[in-house]
């Protein structure tokens, strides 16, 4: 059947006029990025030469391909790393929902049925018939709701926000768990040194130990004197054992992370032991704040800003009337009113029809509609809020991590010079021992002054280390914004395929911006 209907159409073109003609609210949030410098002076050396493309360098600096090693194994196995991929998913599905509510939804329809009539029908040679009839219909209905609010606009908007802001998390906790398995590697070959230094001490304990047993027996010693010499061996092997404990419990610690079998992780770790990985010949001259603005959790923080703003926009669209427009057409075909009906092209052929345009018209809702806004416009202060201190918080580490590298710098050649001052002086003290100069208590002080001192170095330069380390992170750990791609990717697979997407980005292209 055929319906035409001008006055139907005139109305279904004026409504989509009106719905193109229909813009959303923006996002008008302006986000404060830190000033151009920093508080702390920036020392003599800096992680990434000044340029944000050389942090893709930052582990190699160290020359520690375990390092680099651990690092990959705990990315392919973080379940932080995981659930992000699973958000960033259900936001890249969220966008397609959302997209769709923007277009007609089409369905095709196709059926085909056989029946025989109870009636008889007289054929073409006189004779009368049960006729057997074959009936086919294929067509598509079509609906579409008209969006002249915007309503379905600023959720299209608002899940692009949030898809934004999900991959920004993902990134930041790729760099999350790299800063964590580069710390913990870091602190287990502190152990390591720690450990060689207390060894020292216990095996040079012992042999003094040893040595005030001989004298006292020989009663050129005071027994009491002998005691504390075998006190202070053992107490020294405690505290070696003690230090070798945790050492076990870092490599247990590290095989959790990476989820390398712990045969297989010792075997790794046997090479440079005791050596603490530090960046060399890495320096900058400026560290601008507005680097901050590459930090995912920055991004992600201004994106629920701009996601809030939509919701707004969307709940106060949801005020207004919603018009929605159906339609159809079919071609369907019937044996029977071919062969017996004397009009065959009614009952078959194509067939359409445009409507119903519908209106709904909210008028009583208790008040359900406005508290919608209304908790919308809160949530959109309260993101606001939590963006400032987001940005607040990262400049707060930056300026940690900077005045931690200045005072390692400083402190650094003092710890130097007190160690090899400590270790001359027990070499000059052993010597007056052998020549029977000195004593053994003089010995053992020395001893115990330079291997404090040897510690005391050891720690300083984890302490550096573990600065920079922090440095990378507060900066954003190699993120690059405009690519919304991290540069430090070590999954090969994901790498190509986050490679394709930043080489089909326009190099001007800033996401950050693209909500407003």
């Amino acid at each position: 059947m055929k319906i035409k209907s001008h006055n139907l159409i005139s109305c279904a073109f004026l409504s989509i006029f009106i719905c193109s003609c229909t813009t959303i609210k923006s996002n008008n949030f302006k986000p404060t990025y830190p000033a151009a410098g920093w508080i702390e002076p920036l020392p003599a050396t800096q992680p990434h030469n000044g340029k944000v493309t050389n942090l893709k360098h930052w582990w190699q600096q160290f020359n520690d391909p375990v390092l680099v090693e651990l690092i990959e194994a705990a990315q392919k196995v973080s379940p932080d790393i995981e659930s992000a991929k699973a958000r960033v998913t259900a936001s890249q599905t969220a966008v397609t929902v959302a997209n769709s509510q923007l277009l007609p939804n089409v369905t095709a329809e196709a059926s085909v049925s056989r029946s025989r009539s109870g009636s008889a029908y007289p054929s073409t040679n006189g004779s009368m018939v049960f006729p057997t009839s074959t009936t086919a219909s294929v067509g598509a209905n079509a609906s579409w709701e008209l969006d002249v609010w915007g309503r379905n606009n600023a959720s299209k908007h608002e899940e692009e926000a949030k898809l934004v802001a999900n991959i920004a998390l993902w990134h930041d906790a790729r760099v999350i768990v790299a800063a964590q398995t580069a710390k913990q590697y870091s602190n287990y070959r502190l152990c390591e040194g720690l450990n060689i230094v207390a060894k020292k001490n216990a095996d040079s304990s012992h042999e003094t130990a040893r040595l005030s047993d001989l004298t006292a027996r020989a009663g050129f010693l005071a027994p009491a004197s002998a005691s504390q010499s075998l006190a202070q061996a053992a107490e020294a092997a405690n505290l070696q054992k003690k230090q070798a404990l945790e050492c076990t419990l870092n490599i247990k610690s590290l095989v959790a992370i990476t989820a390398i079998p712990e045969p297989t992780l010792v075997a790794k770790l046997a090479t440079n032991v005791g050596v603490i990985p530090t960046p060399a010949d890495i320096e900058i001259t400026e560290l601008p704040a507005g680097l901050l603005a590459q930090r995912p959790d920055v991004l992600n923080a201004e994106r629920n800003v701009a996601a809030a703003s939509f919701e707004i926009a969307s709940n106060e669209a949801q005020r207004y009337p919603r018009l929605s427009l159906a339609g159809n057409i079919a071609l369907s075909y019937d044996s029977f009113s071919r062969t017996f009906s004397k009009n065959r092209s009614a009952l078959d052929g194509l067939t359409w029809s445009i409507g119903p345009l519908a209106v709904s018209l909210p008028i009583f809702d208790a008040g359900v509609r406005a508290a919608n806004v209304e908790n919308a416009k809160a949530q959109y202060e309260a993101a606001k809020v939590t963006y400032e201190s987001v940005a607040r918080n990262a400049v707060r580490e930056v300026e940690e991590a900077l005045a931690t590298l200045n005072s390692t710098a400083q402190r650094f050649n003092d710890a130097n010079q007190a160690a090899e001052g400590f270790k001359i002086s027990l070499v000059a003290t052993e010597a007056r021992n052998k020549a029977s100069l000195g004593n053994l208590f003089e010995l053992e002080e020395a001893r115990r002054a330079s291997l404090q001192a040897e510690n005391n170095l050891l720690t300083l330069k984890n302490e550096r280390v573990l600065a920079w380390i922090s440095l990378y992170r507060a900066m954003g750990g190699g993120w690059t914004a405009a690519l919304n791609s991290p540069t430090l990717i070590f999954d090969q697979k994901l790498n190509q395929s986050e490679q394709l997407e930043a080489d089909s980005i326009p190099t001007d292209s800033v996401p950050i911006d693209s909500a407003q």
